[in-house]
């Protein structure tokens, strides 16, 4: 549509494209009188066998969407015709000497194969060239629904409004002016939603708006014509043409633009000029567009494996005018060779088009999410912490086995750090508070890794106690900052689901982090030829530099997100309702805190299993976590959260049990999957519970009493259970630690079953 466009400011262009200007539009006036021409040859034929048809597009569409037919290009004429007469249609064309390009078409849009006279004719790069032959296309629908997934209502009803119009001196029929507008938006969103969008559809239909914006009347038909289903088609072409080309909105476009779904209004926001960038640099934004107008998940993955693994080869692109008695074999090759470089371009423009089209989609799922970037920063910065302490802990009590230490040193260790953490909650709140989540989290990142490089590089028992207690105090920070966070970068219907990403990804991650943690010792020691404890060794040390990563993101997230409160209050007497979660809480961690510090040791004492074994288990049981933490909402929208949380608790104490009796691996395998399961299950109820009951205010306090009990739980679990294998061994410290489980259910059910409705106190 360049004619319209340069004849606006015809007399600021430069003389020679003035003149270029006026060639042009010197041979489109010659082109528009053999369209003439050609549309009375063909419309005779029709009407001589009484085949009753209308005109689509083209000059039709004057003087609407274009003031006169010699200031628009056109290269075939599109005819209409009903089922019952369509075959017969084709059969006239063909003996006017039409021929179809490509005779047998698999994948038709909504007409027949294009029919063209073969003249001779070849591009001379022209595209106003008058002696390009016209083709004719026999319309069977206005609507591809089957292709497009998509079922606008009342097309049927085109034909019977049909109108009679003169232009020229030409008679034809055409669409009701109501249903152009319709046919024209329909034929503009196909091409967007198949990758091919005009902007000249665009255009003429910004056309149309700006100069019938006052026309009340006929917007007041348009509405009454057609259904909302096709209103609401037509309304996102509207809103893209009002969006490129700044045109005027009759109030009912406007109007229908503003009752769009809100998924299509998104779309518009973030990628209404997708199809004009991606003339430049390819992309397939168009296709979450597409996503959001289908209902039916089956038709959302058919069109998604069409446009990004197409099945349909380009047609023919050169010599299609020339008469198979004059293709001598330097025009074949030419043309084979011409469609093989065609072919070539289309595979390469594809191919471009799928990094920005995964990225594009990750952006717009994740917006369906309301989740913002600082909560996927925040998502990634877990990852890394996630990953390289997971390697570190997985193999740190291997590592101490294999220099001589027993369960009972383990166990005090664990105890000692976790008295660390228990210190460090209560540091972690007043460091927030001064110095707010982020650089908070930051620096305990960096001392954690830290420290833990010194753990792995120290042997003397006393200097690992006191190791121990420090690297407590530095990474309690992460779980005491672990909910504020969330909370800071999600909202109230996205915190649920929030916490839930943050607890299945960080169990995602223990899937890979347990592979490559049970398999790095032997990958070091025969790269390095060096001994086991030295390849023990340099595996933490590789999981400490990982924790390092961490900062990256996390020095991205907008500092305003998780600000330190402007008014900290220092401590408040716990609510009851709090009171009650902390007793319940306790309690889970007593039970859960005597067999977490030994898993793995469990299974290299008990089941007798080596370390790339235990990798796997791991790492299952995390595939199961995952599982399970992304069904955790649906559960707690049936069972409510305390019930929930409940019966999640129950679960875990029965999978104790089944631990405590097994001996073989698979069984133990298994049991231990449904025992990490059950237990991480319940996280996310027990994050979203805790900080949906306290103000914004209060919430560092509130998640800084949550661990500390939960740190002093673990303590004098740890501890105790250490001493109690070291004499009894595992049963009947599983069994010990199943009852305990299934009293803390029992007391999330009595004590927190029935909230108050009052509003939060402060703590």
């Amino acid at each position: 549509m360049i004619l319209p466009l340069a004849l606006t400011c015809r007399e600021s262009l430069p003389d020679w494209l003035r003149r270029r200007v006026d060639r042009d539009l010197e041979n489109n006036a010659e082109r528009w009188r053999r369209i003439q021409s050609a549309y009375a040859e063909a419309g005779a034929a029709f009407k001589a066998q009484g085949l009753e048809f209308l005109v689509l597009k083209g000059f039709s569409h004057c003087p609407d969407f274009v003031a006169d037919p010699r200031q628009r290009p056109q290269y075939d004429i599109d005819l209409f015709f009903p089922e019952n007469s369509l075959l017969r249609a084709r059969d006239v064309a063909l003996d006017l000497g039409y021929q179809p390009i490509v005779p047998f078409d698999r994948h038709p849009i909504d007409h027949l194969p294009t029919l063209i006279r073969k003249t001779g004719w070849e591009w001379r790069g022209d595209f106003y060239d008058p002696d390009i032959p016209l083709s004719l296309e026999l319309h069977f629908r206005f609507w591809d629904e089957q292709t497009e997934r998509v079922a606008p209502q009342g097309l049927d009803e085109f034909w019977d409004r049909r109108q009679g119009r003169e232009l020229d001196g030409s008679r034809f029929t055409a669409l009701h002016p109501a249903d152009a507008i319709a046919y024209s938006a329909l034929h503009s969103l196909r091409h967007l939603l198949r990758g091919s969008p005009r902007p000249y559809h665009f255009y003429e239909l910004a056309w149309l708006l700006q100069h019938r914006a006052d026309d009340t009347i006929f917007w007041n038909v348009w509405f009454e014509l057609h259904d909302d289903s096709l209103r609401r088609l037509q309304a996102i072409c509207f809103a893209l043409a009002h969006r490129w080309f700044d045109c005027r909105l009759p109030a009912a476009a406007a109007d229908a633009m503003e009752h769009l779904p809100s998924q299509v209004k998104r779309w518009l926001e973030e990628y209404a000029w997708s199809p004009v960038a991606g003339m430049f640099r390819p992309n397939k934004d168009e296709l979450w567009l597409h996503w959001s107008l289908i209902e039916s998940r089956r038709g959302r993955w058919a069109v998604l494996r069409r446009r990004l693994l197409p099945e349909r080869l380009p047609g023919p692109v050169d010599s299609v005018h020339i008469p198979d008695r004059q293709m001598t074999w330097r025009l074949r090759l030419r043309s084979r060779w011409r469609f093989l470089k065609f072919a070539a371009s289309r595979v390469l423009h594809h191919a471009r088009a799928l990094p920005p089209t995964v990225w594009s989609g990750l952006r717009w799922f994740a917006g369906d999410l309301e989740l913002g970037a600082d909560y996927w920063r925040f998502l990634l910065a877990e990852g890394f912490f996630d990953f390289g302490m997971f390697v570190f802990f997985f193999l740190y009590n291997l590592y101490l086995l294999q220099l001589g230490f027993d369960e009972k040193f383990l166990g005090l260790m664990s105890g000692i750090m976790t008295a660390g953490n228990v210190a460090g909650s209560i540091l972690a709140v007043f460091a927030m508070r001064r110095f707010g989540i982020l650089r908070t989290l930051m620096a305990s990142f960096a001392l954690t890794a830290g420290l833990s490089a010194i753990r792995s590089m120290v042997i003397w028992p006393p200097a690992l106690l006191v190791l121990a207690a420090a690297a407590g105090l530095a990474s309690s920070v992460w779980p005491v900052a672990l909910a504020p966070a969330v909370a800071s970068v999600t909202t109230e219907k996205s915190r649920p689901r929030g916490f839930s990403f943050i607890c299945s990804s960080g169990i995602a991650i223990g899937i890979f982090g347990s592979l490559a943690a049970g398999r790095l010792p032997g990958w070091i020691a025969r790269a390095h030829w060096t001994t086991t404890i030295a390849s023990y060794r340099a595996s933490l040390l590789v999981g400490c530099s990982i924790v390092l990563l961490a900062l990256w993101p996390l020095s991205r997230i907008n500092k305003s997100a998780a600000p330190p409160p402007a008014k900290a209050r220092r401590f408040h007497r716990p609510t009851p309702l709090l009171l009650r979660f902390l007793i319940a809480i306790l309690i889970w961690n007593l039970g859960t805190g005597m067999f977490n510090p030994f898993r793995n040791v469990f299974f290299a004492r008990r089941i007798h299993l080596a370390v790339e074994q235990i990798g796997y288990v791991f790492s299952w049981s995390q595939v199961v976590q995952v599982g399970a933490i992304l069904l955790a909402p649906s559960v707690f929208r049936k069972l409510g959260v305390t019930r929930g949380i409940a019966g999640m608790e129950f679960t875990t104490a029965l999978a104790l049990l089944a631990l405590a009796a097994v001996t073989a691996p698979l069984s133990a395998a298994i049991a231990y999957c449904g025992f990490m399961a059950a237990q991480y299950m319940s996280e996310p109820g027990m994050f979203t519970l805790l900080m949906d009951r306290v103000s914004i205010g209060e919430r560092n306090s509130a998640s800084a009493l949550n661990f500390l009990v939960s740190f002093a739980g673990q303590a004098i679990a740890a501890a105790l259970a250490g001493v109690l294998l070291a004499r009894f061994g595992y049963p009947p410290v599983l069994t010990s630690a199943a009852v305990i489980c299934a009293l803390a259910a029992f007391l999330f059910r009595v004590l927190l079953g029935k909230p108050k409705p009052d509003s939060p106190s402060p703590l």
